[in-house]
């Protein structure tokens, strides 16, 4: 079982050639995803009205927390079909896709029916403006009837990456990315529709996705035998779905929710040092793309060779990857502190935010600095099942260092955007030193799922 029908098996050959060759499809994957929601932003300010660009802006804060939990679950069916397909255990690879899905469509039915239900009273809570509110309402209503494509469309691209596939989800998120913005210019921009616009186009091309996903998954085959009768309940697969999806999920929310906080302390600084924070996200949400794509790439790598009882070759996918991307970090160290004005200068005309944005970034780079190996560090872990020691390190980070420092900073006088940004390298110093100690315990080792599942 060398090659998956597409996909291939990552526990052979050299590691490097092999981790890159993977990863950099989940780059380009996770750079298009990015522009795929600034495109839509762009669209609608251009063609829009100022509320419509605030309610696309909110709603689609609003329909992350569901794609969060979504990924969470999906990440955690990758792990699991890239363990068994490392220990080639051909029978709990089909289980394992064929116990996701009566798993995954419970799981999308009851997300949209949550959003449609509770979206009016979480966007009243988030005191989105009165003009915008019409707009925002319907741009949530809208994706959130979508809900079930988003949710099928990762599950199948859950599937193709555990098999080792990277190249065939970029695929479908180019095809997903030149629907949305042909129907963005046409619904948006020709016809006026406004927000709604924008949410009918993301959704048209989430449900073309899922559709050539599928088309494409049935054609080609999953590699090994499988059948109708695979899917179904599973309650011990559930459970494992579970134990794995949980933590990612609750860590990516808690996280994210984290920087909504560090944002209102910010936010109380006045409105430059808010804008300036909101351009400095938008610089470093580039920045960490490297860094996220390795650490997805790793998180396979990792459950197949894990599976296959090669922890070792495992774990220099994880230096790696963490090295690799260090070079990135160095250079972007370099750039924001040599010329700390020149990516704030893309975003901003305003002087005050530019020079702001600056030295936010000039402190902040030392964290895309850092999280190479914190990302790579998490993604091993998660590869290896131990995804709930990954989500403590993640909160301690968050809330224990980051959010305390920036708010004690924020009440020092005089302080600034400079000494305020180094509250995110300082999180990620104390999640390196932690979660090396536990690496060097080797406790990791007993957290292989595959290992203690396999029949």
């Amino acid at each position: 079982m060398g090659q998956q029908a597409g996909g291939r098996s990552l526990t052979d050959g050299p590691v490097l050639p092999g981790l890159v060759g993977f990863a950099v499809p989940m780059f380009l994957s996770l750079l298009l995803q990015t522009l795929y929601g600034t495109v839509d932003v762009l669209v609608i300010g251009n063609f829009g009205s100022t509320a419509g660009v605030s309610a696309v802006a909110t709603g689609s804060q609003v329909l992350m927390l569901a794609t969060y939990l979504i990924a969470g679950f999906t990440t955690a069916a990758t792990v699991l079909i890239g363990q068994y397909l490392g220990a080639r255990d051909e029978k709990n690879v089909a289980q394992v896709i064929g116990g996701s899905i009566p798993v995954f469509v419970c799981m999308s039915v009851f997300f949209a029916a949550v959003m449609v239900l509770l979206h009016p009273a979480i966007l009243t809570a988030l005191n989105v403006p009165a003009e915008a509110m019409p707009q925002a309402r319907l741009y949530t209503l809208i994706c959130s009837c979508g809900i079930p494509l988003i949710v099928g469309y990762n599950a199948v691209c859950a599937v193709l990456r555990g098999m080792g596939d990277s190249k065939s989800p970029l695929m479908f998120v180019l095809v997903a990315c030149c629907v949305n913005i042909a129907g963005d210019l046409l619904l948006t921009g020709a016809l006026q529709m406004g927000a709604a616009g924008v949410a009918i186009a993301t959704v048209t091309a989430q449900g073309v996705s899922f559709l050539i996903s599928l088309v494409f998954l049935a054609k080609r085959g999953i590699g090994v035998p499988f059948s109708r009768a695979n899917i179904r309940f599973d309650g011990k697969l559930t459970r494992k779905l579970f134990q794995l999806g949980v933590p990612l999920a609750v860590q990516s929310i808690m996280i994210n929710l984290s920087f909504l906080f560090i944002t209102a302390i910010i936010n109380a600084m006045g409105v430059t040092a808010s804008a300036a924070m909101g351009v400095g996200d938008k610089i470093t949400g580039f920045a960490f793309l490297p860094q996220s794509a390795f650490s997805q790439a790793v998180q396979v790598f990792t459950a197949q060779n894990v599976g296959a009882g090669k922890p070792g070759r495992a774990s220099r996918s994880m230096w790696y990857a963490a090295g690799i991307t260090a070079v990135w970090g160095v250079c972007f160290v370099l750039l924001c502190n040599t010329a700390p004005t020149l990516l704030p200068g893309l975003f901003s005309s305003d002087a005050a935010v530019v020079e702001m944005t600056g030295l936010y970034v000039r402190a902040y780079s030392f964290d895309v600095l850092l999280t190479c190996a914190v990302f790579c560090m998490n993604g091993f872990l998660a590869g290896c099942g131990c995804a709930g020691f990954s989500m403590v390190t993640n909160l301690l980070g968050a809330f224990a260092v980051r959010i305390p420092v920036t708010y004690v900073l924020s009440r020092v006088a005089g302080v600034t955007l400079f000494m305020i940004g180094l509250a995110a390298p300082a999180a990620s110093v104390v999640q390196i030193v932690v979660t090396l100690v536990y690496l060097r315990t080797g406790r990791w080792k007993r957290k292989l799922i595959a290992a203690d599942t396999r029949e």
